[in-house]
């Protein structure tokens, strides 16, 4: 079988931006995986400004079949390119892993691939992660469950069985996803992404959501790769800015007509209404007091949704 007719089990979507001096590590850490089966890594370079595509070429002539580079003519953005290099993925399963982190532990992709053979009803598997810090002043690593989301993911333990979660369940507890651990059915997947998915703020939590639409996540309670925080991450430049609410809301409206179904809807609203009333927040301290009012006032009006899923989570447990 030539490389060019490789069915492949796992496509690894990679989107990269000048990120010279971490790529190395990223696609290393994808050879290492040991796997019963076809694995194929699919590099959206976005016309980098240092030496990320040069890089990324190079593993592409060493491993032919194993990697392949998207070389775009022009600078997409972070959005466009992830929707490119998520349509050029042929994988029955996709997992995600941007240019700047890696993974930990070569059984990865293996326990993933395993588990949602195993659950027909999932749609997304992802695990724990190391947070690695590598900022000024420095700070040490942190465990993503135990750091971010303690609310919602147990400890890590090698015997703990897989946690579920519906979609319903991710809109309440919120961001627990370490992107770098993400892993999709592809059939659960819209293909291509939607014209309206270039706007949003956040790519990894909407995929997260449309992939639970019609199925479940499923978290395995283990550290299986290296979450990086660093000077140009976007976590860290995705400081509070107008356009960065603005996303957000143009986000939070996108989930309310796309994502959730008629039986979460609500948490479509409540997601709208957080977004709004930041917005408003963010007015009010630059002193736009009559800018803010609309946004305040639509706010409060879906902010009611909260009360009905209070009683909702409460009839649940009874």
């Amino acid at each position: 079988m030539t490389a060019s007719s490789t069915a492949y089990t796992v496509s690894v979507c990679c989107i990269t931006y000048n990120h010279a001096a971490f790529l190395a590590q990223t696609i290393e850490s994808v050879l290492m995986q040991k796997t019963d089966f076809a694995v194929e890594l699919v590099i959206g370079e976005d016309c980098s400004t240092d030496t990320t595509r040069a890089l990324a070429q190079d593993y592409e002539r060493r491993y032919p079949g194993r990697v392949r580079v998207l070389a775009h003519a022009h600078n997409l953005g972070i959005m466009p390119n992830l929707m490119a290099t998520m349509a050029a993925c042929t994988g029955e399963f996709v997992a995600f892993l941007e240019g700047d982190d890696y993974w930990t532990d070569p059984a990865k992709l293996q326990r993933q691939v395993d588990l949602l053979r195993a659950r027909p009803d999932a749609g997304l598997c992802f695990h724990d992660a190391e947070i690695v810090y590598e900022v000024d002043p420095p700070r040490p690593p942190a465990v993503f469950s135990q750091h971010i989301a303690p609310h919602a993911l147990p400890a890590p333990s090698p015997a703990a069985a897989p946690v579920r979660f519906t979609q319903a369940g991710l809109a309440q507890a919120g961001w627990i996803v370490p992107s770098a651990s993400m892993m999709f059915r592809a059939s659960n997947l819209p293909q291509p992404l939607p014209a309206w998915f270039a706007g949003v703020f956040s790519g990894d939590y909407t995929l997260q959501l449309l992939s639970t639409r019609h199925g479940a996540a499923y978290y395995l309670p283990q550290p299986m790769a290296g979450y990086r925080v660093h000077a140009g991450s976007v976590t860290v430049q995705s400081a509070q800015s107008e356009r960065r609410f603005q996303q957000r809301i143009y986000e939070a409206r996108m989930y309310r007509q796309h994502v959730f179904g008629p039986e979460n809807k609500a948490y479509g609203d409540v997601y709208l209404a957080k977004q709004y009333l930041g917005y408003a927040e963010f007015l009010g301290a630059a002193g736009r007091w009559r800018e803010r009012l609309p946004y305040l006032l639509k706010g409060w009006l879906l902010a009611r949704q909260r009360v009905a899923l209070f009683v909702r989570h409460r009839l649940a447990r009874a």
